[in-house]
This record gives structure tokens, sequence and C-alpha cells, in this order.
């Protein structure tokens, strides 16, 4: 009994890690989207944002030449992984969870869905890991996607030079038990 209250008690705090995860991803996120002459993205006495702020439909191109959109497009592509990166996961703990706490589940049920569990956070913390040192690296941004057998890094750049998928495949390397042949690196133009 003692055993499943303390296996009980890490899978509580695993999914406590994994909300807090989850809102420092988000808010991490939304300091970056913040206009650069309010850091606080917070209005006004008068109801107005300061600084000099322009809000454009992002489906709209609006005179911007081919680079500004693909930049915006760029960007999007990341905020909107990580959304649905999220969300998937947030949905992907629930069912481990209901499989964990069903009192019908059988034992060896429960310690395969703890497992997941814990290799579900365990990647989580390695991706956000290596997306912020990526992104420490000089690039603009970055996402990992962990496998059982290989570890997936999309970077927002056209073109990487030699030195720029060493750097990366160093960070890889040192945050995950891939070996060079099981990382793929993929530039986003």
């Amino acid at each position: 009994m003692l055993v499943i209250k303390k296996k009980s008690l890490i899978i509580g705090l695993l999914v406590i890690l994994l909300i807090i995860t989850g809102y420092l991803n988000f808010a991490f996120n939304n300091n970056s989207l913040r206009p650069a002459g309010n850091p606080n993205g917070s209005k006004n006495g008068s109801g107005k944002l300061d600084g000099n702020v322009t809000v454009t439909d992002p489906n709209e191109n609006d005179g911007k030449t081919g680079d500004e959109s693909k930049e915006t497009s760029g960007s999007r592509f990341f905020i909107d992984y990580r959304f649905e990166r999220e969300h998937n996961r947030n949905k992907e703990v629930e069912y481990i969870n209901s499989i964990i706490n069903n009192p019908d589940s059988d034992h060896e049920m429960i310690k395969e869905a703890q497992a997941q569990l814990l290799e579900l956070t365990s990647n989580m913390e390695a991706e956000a890991a290596i997306e912020n040192l990526i992104k420490a690296k000089g690039f603009k941004d970055a996402i990992a996607i962990m496998h059982k057998n290989n570890v997936n890094i999309i970077v927002d750049k056209p073109e990487l030079t030699a030195d720029e998928v060493a750097q990366i495949l160093e960070i890889v390397k040192r945050h995950s038990d891939f070996s060079t042949d099981n990382i793929v690196i993929i530039p986003r133009s």
C-alpha cells in the first residue's frame, strides 16, 4: 500500500511539473510576442497601447515584401506548433491519468501508464531545454520533437552552415541519449 502511495505521489508531482512547464512555456511565448515599445504589454491610462503598435490580419500581406511575409508565417508556424503540441500532450496526460486512477485498471496497466507519463515528462523537459539552448545560440526559433528512436529539430532558418549543424547536434546529444544518426535537423524556409 505504501508503494502505491509513493507512486501516486510521484505521478502527482509529475503532473504538477507538467502544468508548471506548460505555464512557463505559455508565459515565455507571450513575452516574446509583446510589442518592443511596451515590455508589459499593458495599456496606458487612455486605454491605448503605449508605443506604435500596428494590428494587422495575419492572412493579409499589407504590402509586405516576400521576406517579411515569410518571417511572419515562419513565426506563426512555431507558435501554432507549440500550442497544438501542448494541447495534445494535455489530452495524453489526461488519458494516462484516467488509466492510473481507474480502480478497474490492473497493476501492469497502471505500471505501464506511469512509465509513459514519466517518459512524456522527461521528453517535455528535454525538448524545452533543447529549444531554449538552440535559441540562445542565436537562432530565431526552434522546435524539438522527441520520439522513442529519434529526435527531429526544426530550425527557423532557410539554410544551415556546417558549424550551425554541429552546434545543434552538440546541444541535442547533451540533452538526450540519441546518437548523431538518430538526430534529424530540418531548416524551415
